[in-house]
């Protein structure tokens, strides 16, 4: 009994003991909230800060979560490490929200009722709790941080390309371009620089991207398969014109299927593009406007495509017929009005060789000569006024005659007499066309020389030497009739 006694006397003096403690703590505590203190058993960043007051607080972490944005805080690699991108946490938008953090802490035991916010004081002082940072990261920079990065390390696929040389055609391979996603790289960096899991290191991934036009898609290009040259006057600003959109259309590669529309590959006809004013008719008058011209171009294409085999999917005649082609063999264009536009309907992919210069212009296209079966030639005939114009495509196997193609019959107004060197027009879109300068004597034997050879697909092309002019007559032994020369 004695011993029983003993043992009741030491536990009634231990739970007076914690009952004084607990309530010396919980007085404590209390205190601490009453006086605007963190509460008791709060930690931030590692730092104990309860019964601190704010200003306290923020001093004693603020040097903490400097020194953890001190370094890098964001670390790229490129090829397992060959090259790295360091950024500092300035760089790629990262910051501590010091007041969000101090918030955060001094709301525990503040935040809920009476009960709720005794048991939160009671559990943060017998186990204590920590006050996470809060991060802010500017999305904007970080973005522009990486994009920095993308335009370092993306490389642009390099399209196959054919070049001519003296010795004959050449086919170039293309190269795969590489392209670093930023969006699926932020979304793996974001949740670790929220963390400040310092610093955060990321392999780039780069996505491969192929070249539109491979090896194999030009190395079927073995010849010449139609052409066609027209003249044009010295007039500066419509000689200028046809020379940009000349440019604009060589070394394009067309592969099989493929549709070109002359207003997309040559662009809009604007003086910030070098267009100058020459004559166009606009709502039925002759008027100066950009890109006077252009349609001589349009119009030495259309005949190129037809006598390489390849089909016209969009064509408009001129009002009046063309000084530079025969009536029935021009196709007018105007921005965002009227285009012409062809499908490369053969096996295999060609390319347009297009120059001019010197009051020359010429349009070539090579392919594969087998997709050919013969020789095509254009035939225009006039079967009625003012004029009305049938136009034909025939295809010959040597003298031969094996298939005559109706495509379309044209009819053309025709100007008053009085006023036949320079018409009044009347259609909107259409230009005017000048007198064309005096072609030389004709010389059948002379070859006509191709464009001068360029190295790659895209750039700007060397402008072919003037072409020696052939006969527009047919010989004896086809059917005579109005047309284009095959080149």
């Amino acid at each position: 009994m004695k011993a029983l006694r003993y043992f009741l006397v030491v536990v009634a003096v231990g739970l007076a003991a914690v009952l004084v403690a607990d309530i010396t703590f919980l007085g404590t505590a209390m205190t601490y909230l009453r006086e605007g203190r963190m509460a008791y058993g709060l930690t931030m960043g590692g730092r104990n800060i309860g019964g601190m007051t704010r200003e306290e607080a923020a001093r004693e972490v603020a040097q903490s979560v400097k020194k953890s944005l001190a370094g890098d805080a964001l670390v790229l690699s490129l090829y397992g490490g060959e090259k790295t991108f360091p950024f500092s946490a300035e760089e790629v938008g990262l910051d501590a929200d010091m007041d969000a953090m101090l918030t955060s802490a001094y709301r525990t035991g503040r935040s809920g009722t009476t009960v709720q916010n005794f048991y939160e004081m009671v559990k943060c002082a017998l186990n204590g709790k920590e006050v996470f940072a809060e991060v802010k990261l500017d999305e904007k920079r970080l973005t522009e941080t990486l994009n920095r990065v993308k335009q370092e390390v993306d490389r642009p696929p390099v399209n196959a390309s054919v070049m001519f040389t003296a010795t004959g055609i050449l086919h170039n391979e293309g190269t795969t371009g590489r392209q670093m996603d930023v969006a699926a790289l932020t979304e793996k960096v974001r949740p670790k620089l929220l963390g400040l899991h310092l610093p955060c290191r990321e392999a780039i991934t780069l996505v491969e991207t192929e070249p539109e036009v491979t090896l194999k898609d030009i190395q079927p290009i073995d010849g010449l398969l139609g052409s066609c040259t027209t003249y044009y006057g010295s007039e500066t600003g419509r000689g200028d014109n046809i020379e940009i959109a000349t440019a604009a259309l060589n070394n394009r590669i067309v592969l099989p299927g493929e549709e070109l529309s002359f207003n997309t590959q040559v662009g809009p006809r604007l003086p910030s593009r070098g267009y100058e004013t020459a004559p166009v008719i606009v709502d039925g008058k002759v008027e100066q406007d950009f890109g006077g011209g252009v349609c001589q171009v349009s119009s030495t294409l259309y005949n190129a495509v037809l006598l390489a085999g390849l089909t016209p999917t969009a064509r408009t005649s001129h009002f009046y017929p063309s000084a530079y082609l025969p009536a029935g063999l021009d196709a007018t264009v105007a921005d965002g009005q009227i285009d012409f536009v062809f499908q490369n309907t053969l096996p295999h992919s060609v390319i347009l060789r297009a120059g001019a210069y010197d009051g020359s212009l010429t349009v070539e296209v090579y392919g594969h000569r087998e997709d050919l079966p013969g020789e095509y030639d254009l035939e225009t005939a006039i079967i009625g006024p003012p004029p009305t114009v049938e136009v034909y495509r025939v295809l010959y196997q040597g003298d031969k005659v094996v298939e005559r193609e109706y495509l379309y019959t044209d009819v053309y107004d025709v100007p008053p007499e009085e006023d036949e060197k320079k018409p009044e027009p009347s259609q909107t879109t259409s230009e005017p066309e000048p007198e064309p300068e005096p072609r030389p004597e004709p010389k059948p034997e002379a070859p006509v020389p191709a464009p001068k050879p360029e190295a790659k697909t895209e750039p700007e092309p060397t402008p072919p030497a003037k072409p020696e002019s052939k006969p527009t007559e047919k010989p004896t032994a086809k059917p005579s009739a109005e047309k284009t020369d095959k080149r």
